[in-house]
């Protein structure tokens, strides 16, 4: 059964329906002055403002909406470990881009540690958000896809953490389809609720001391002496420095900002809590689990027998209003016994990919820096870049190097680009199935 094909620009599906309680917050009316103003209250911005006010710096965060509002709310809650490039592809991008060796063994180490560290943070804030830390699963299809997760694999285990390969009748038994022809089970990663672990930084925000404004959309900017001052539409902040977390819901608030990215859209679906003997047949080991496909889906199972899917939505249009017929019929696909199921929940978001696979840190002016682009693996790397923008923000080195803003080639024809990017993949994965078909 398929559920409505229209969905809220703010609708944040099954997350909103199964999240803990958001916390109290009010939009900006007049004047604020604070030492370091956020803009943007999904991980990166609220991680940021809970490092600052745990350092006991004046911090205030602001949102156009509300906490989680953006992709920080609407993603699949998978933690996934790693960067969309590969450790060596890490290395080598930024040690042929300036950082050299050193700067390219401190991003190789940021990769390495992003869900460590977000995992330490959950537990040292005690953040009721559902995590489940199980390790990751990619799935394989074909040669190709067999080849990727070899070499991953064993570059994660060069560095000592482990990534096994499994055949396909293992892959079977793991997941509970026979959809691949082999899986990487690597032990950094699991699952959350993403909506409740946003709102859960948010409430560690406020308990120590930091502020939030949501329904509050920045505006504008301009110097004021050594200060900045964020003009909004029922009041202004007043700062000394300013950090950006608006990823892929970054509009025209910072002139030039939004062409460092492209955003695109991903669209998600969700079942009715399964029968628990269909849930126990699917995923029974409750792991997230993507794809090598060059267009894939990615899934799970969440803690109230739910099976959630996650895949490319719409190209043109707003993201929300994008069908969720393609994933579902994808699922069925993979596991025949949710076919019948009742999907209760559609929504969608929109992710923000970068033009070299690599996260933006950017210096945009004196006092002003952003961090995004997290190319589908952002739940655990976002909230390590707002731990590396709140050491940025009072001075400190960085992990990763601060470089000038970034632009990316032909934006404008941005949307095009992704429509040929999507139909290419989709017609090179079908060629890989039929070779795995034939094999």
């Amino acid at each position: 059964m398929s559920v409505k094909t229209h969905i809220h620009p703010t609708a944040h599906g099954l997350w909103a329906d199964t999240a803990q309680t958001a916390p109290a917050t009010a939009s900006l009316n007049g004047s604020f002055t604070t030492e370091i103003a956020v803009v943007g209250a999904g991980f990166t911005g609220l991680s940021a403002a809970l490092h600052l006010a745990s350092a006991g710096r004046e911090v205030a965060v602001i949102d156009t909406g509300d906490v989680g509002q953006g992709c920080s709310g609407r993603n699949g809650g998978q933690v996934n470990p790693g960067w969309k490039l590969d450790l060596s592809g890490i290395a080598n991008h930024y040690g042929s881009s300036g950082a050299g060796e050193e700067g390219a063994t401190k991003a190789v180490g940021v990769a390495l540690q992003a869900v460590p560290y977000l995992s330490s943070l959950i537990r040292a804030e005690s953040i009721d958000c559902d995590f489940i830390e199980n390790g990751y699963v990619q799935g394989a299809i074909g040669a190709r896809g067999l080849a990727s997760i070899q070499g991953r694999a064993e570059e994660w285990r060069s560095f000592g953490i482990e990534a096994e390969i499994l055949g396909a009748a293992e892959a079977e038994s793991l997941l509970g389809t026979d959809a691949y022809d082999g899986i990487m089970l690597h032990a950094q990663g699991g699952n959350l609720q993403p909506l409740s672990y946003a709102r859960g930084l948010a409430k560690a925000v406020l308990a120590k001391g930091g502020h939030i404004f949501t329904q509050t959309r920045a505006l504008s900017t301009q110097r004021d002496g050594d200060d900045w001052i964020i003009k909004t539409e029922t009041g202004q902040i007043r700062a000394k420095r300013i950090l950006i977390a608006t990823n892929g819901y970054t509009d025209k608030f910072w002139p030039g900002l939004s062409e460092a990215v492209v955003s695109v859209a991903s669209s998600l679906s969700a079942t009715e809590p399964l029968a628990p003997e269909i849930a126990a047949s699917i995923l029974p080991g409750l792991h997230s689990v993507s794809e090598t496909r060059r267009i894939q889906v990615y899934y799970r199972m969440t803690v109230d027998g739910r099976f959630v899917i996650g895949g490319r939505g719409r190209t043109f249009g707003q993201a929300e209003g994008g069908p969720t017929a393609d994933v579902r019929a994808i699922a069925e696909q993979y596991f025949p016994t949710l076919k019948g199921v009742r999907w209760t929940h559609d929504w969608a978001g929109t992710v923000a990919m970068t033009w070299d696979s690599a996260p933006k840190l950017m210096q945009m002016d004196e006092g002003v820096i952003a961090g995004m682009g997290y190319n589908g693996r952002g739940v655990a790397m976002s909230t390590m870049m707002g731990a590396i923008l709140a050491r940025a923000a009072q001075g400190e080195a960085t992990d990763l190097p601060i470089t000038a803003p970034f632009k990316t080639p032909f934006h404008a024809f941005r949307k095009i680009g992704v429509q040929w990017t999507v139909t290419k993949g989709r017609i090179l994965d079908r060629l890989d199935r039929r070779a795995r078909g034939s094999g």
